[in-house]
């Protein structure tokens, strides 16, 4: 698979219902980048890309520990990535995990007055309530 384009070659796999094939073609850029001491720009965006897929598919640890790369390599906090991490949470019935997460979308959210993010808090809150029933 090429070294130059793992992320378009990644869509393409997935759009194809290769979705392993398609995970396992972002861990291998992403397990190229571990070692660098100044990883590439674009490696959370792989991380994250690797997150969602593993979500979609049910494997929600390796999600987690895909969200949780992109969030450690991002150049700031992205609230949007907090809140996907925290669904991952939630739905892996990490409910303090969640909460954490989403405490933080929820005051990066207020400190740039991101109202999707904002909505998107309030979703994930009632979801969670709605589980505690």
């Amino acid at each position: 698979m090429g070294d130059e384009h793992p992320l378009r070659i990644a869509s393409e796999l997935a759009r194809a219902g290769r979705i392993d094939q398609a995970i396992s073609c972002l861990e291998a850029a992403l397990g190229r980048t571990r070692s660098m001491a100044e990883r590439p720009t674009n490696t959370s965006l792989l991380a994250r890309t690797a997150g969602l897929l593993c979500e979609e598919a049910g494997r929600l640890p390796q999600a987690v520990r895909y969200y949780e790369e992109a969030l450690a390599v991002a150049a700031e906090r992205e609230p949007l990535l907090l809140l996907a991490l925290a669904e991952v949470h939630r739905r892996s019935g990490q409910v303090a995990r969640a909460q954490v997460c989403l405490d933080e979308a929820e005051a990066l959210a207020r400190s740039s007055a991101e109202v999707d993010v904002a909505r998107r808090v309030a979703q994930l809150r009632e979801a969670r309530a709605r589980d505690e029933r």
